[in-house]
């Protein structure tokens, strides 16, 4: 299953962008606040045509960032609620101090993601720019050394992921992805990059998680 914070004070309705892929099996959850508790009937008839569960919280406000730390709490809570299972967990906001806590959780091998809508993509605009352009210097590097650690032990086949993938959903980029990385937080990050579609990229990671674990995969 896979839940979906949305910082809707932040990314408003362009946050719900690519909402109309999601499954029954995907729950959103809505935290917003008085000063942004307004819906457009647009968001409103394409929230009702999803299939994902819906639920919705109102932050209390007083405090700076009060949003922040009460989705930070919600999270923790579902975390905790769901260990386990493979949930997965995404943070939909553009707020980049969301990075920290993604963070956190991957060093406890929680898969958590920050994405600025369901596409997972960023608008094209300068202060997008600059936020991917940050990302990308404070999250590759660490995967970079994750990469030279990887043992020959720690490598697959290509014949070994056709156990576990049909030969349509097989790409020698997963392959490049399975063997490039040391954890299984990192190879589920690096999918999600990949496909561009968090429906998909689950699945494929869902899959190979036996063999993960037969690869010693942290």
């Amino acid at each position: 299953m896979n839940y979906y914070f949305i910082d809707y004070e932040n990314v408003h309705a362009d946050g719900f962008t690519g909402a109309e892929n999601l499954g029954e099996k995907d729950v959103i959850c809505v935290m917003y606040t008085e000063q942004s508790k307004a819906f457009s009937l647009e968001l409103v008839e394409k929230i009702a045509r999803q299939r994902a569960k819906l639920e919705s919280y109102k932050a209390g406000t007083g405090a700076k960032n009060s949003l922040d730390f009460q989705l930070a709490s919600y999270l923790g809570y579902m975390i905790a609620k769901s260990e386990g299972t493979d949930d997965c967990f995404y943070i939909v906001s553009r707020d980049t101090g969301f990075n920290h806590l993604v963070d956190f959780w991957a060093e406890r091998n929680v898969s958590v993601k920050r994405i600025p809508n369901f596409m997972g993509e960023e608008k094209d605009s300068k202060a997008d720019a600059e936020t991917a352009e940050e990302e990308l210097k404070t999250r590759t590097k660490p995967k970079a050394k994750s990469k030279s650690k990887v043992s020959d032990s720690n490598k697959a086949t290509k014949e070994e992921l056709l156990q576990y993938l049909t030969e349509e959903e097989y790409s020698d980029k997963i392959l490049e992805i399975f063997n490039s990385y040391k954890t299984r937080v990192a190879i589920n990050n690096g999918l999600s990059k990949e496909f561009r579609d968090s429906q998909k990229s689950s699945a494929i990671y869902k899959k190979l998680k036996t063999l993960l674990k037969e690869k010693q995969k942290s």
